[in-house]
């Protein structure tokens, strides 16, 4: 069997020392602690400097930075699971590959602004940290060919999308997969947690590298409504657990019953023969 990360796509629970989420939460944040301790002697630098001290950081692990291809002119970064093509290495997934685009200026990393540089971080170093993201994610990419779910994730929750019609267009996929809906909705909510702490990270490192910064991710978490969508979806989620687990229940209810009834006939048999004995 094939297991999902590799020991190059994550960071064991033998060095994190707390595997709580917390534990985790507090890991994650000490490398991007690590990292913009770094890179902030640099007020102007090239691009290759990212990668070089990602690496310095963490030289166990697979991660290549590099910087998009014009056809991801509107993005400005993004982490994406790697693959190994030859399968060498009995994992599905084996490291992470960092993009970024520049923004025109030559101010800071090759054109790179730190709030971009270090939102992308966190979500590298969350899936590291936090291996049942990048599990989930690779799982959900799995269920259908024919609905890509990064790209409904980007359109209703990582937009300006009112909640409500969100959790509308939410609820019309779930009736479509019925069958995976649970793997759907934890995917949504590990997403909503990954992004939201990596605008925060990426709002606090730029303030921090510049008094002079203007932009303010925590603006995009409101505009965005992140939270409340955050919060629908894991009151949907709770609910369909609930519901879940109730039919299981009855399940089982019923297969006690019948052989509770199947056990009291075939006693009355045994009671039947040694009367007439």
């Amino acid at each position: 069997m094939i297991k999902t990360l590799a020991s190059t796509a994550k960071i064991s629970t033998k060095i994190i020392k707390d595997g709580s989420n917390t534990g985790r939460d507090k890991y994650c944040q000490k490398l991007e602690d690590k990292l913009y301790k770094r890179l902030k002697k640099y007020k102007r630098t090239q691009f290759d400097y990212i990668g070089k001290n990602v690496h310095e950081i963490l030289p166990t692990k697979l991660i290549q930075v590099e910087k998009l291809p014009e056809t991801f002119e509107n993005c400005n970064g993004v982490v994406s699971l790697a693959q190994e093509v030859e399968k060498t290495v009995p994992a599905d997934i084996v490291g992470y590959i960092v993009g970024f685009n520049k923004d025109g200026k030559k101010n800071q990393f090759g054109g790179v602004k730190m709030e971009v540089l270090m939102h992308e971080m966190h979500h590298l170093f969350n899936y590291l940290t936090h291996p049942k993201v990048p599990n989930r994610i690779y799982k959900v990419s799995k269920i259908s060919s024919k609905i890509n779910f990064e790209k409904f994730f980007v359109e209703n929750f990582q937009s300006t999308m009112p909640p409500k019609k969100c959790k509308e267009a939410t609820k019309k996929l779930l009736k479509r997969e019925e069958k995976h809906k649970i793997d759907i909705l934890q995917y949504f909510r590990y997403k909503l947690i990954d992004e939201i702490g990596a605008y925060r990270s990426g709002e606090h490192y730029s303030n921090l590298y510049s008094s002079k910064s203007k932009e303010c991710s925590q603006s995009n978490i409101d505009a965005m409504q992140l939270e409340t969508k955050l919060n629908d979806v894991t009151a949907i989620l709770k609910k369909t657990l609930k519901t879940e687990r109730e039919g299981v229940n009855q399940k089982r209810g019923k297969s006690i019953i019948s052989k509770g009834r199947y056990f009291i006939s075939h006693l009355s048999d045994l009671l039947k023969i040694n009367h007439k004995n």
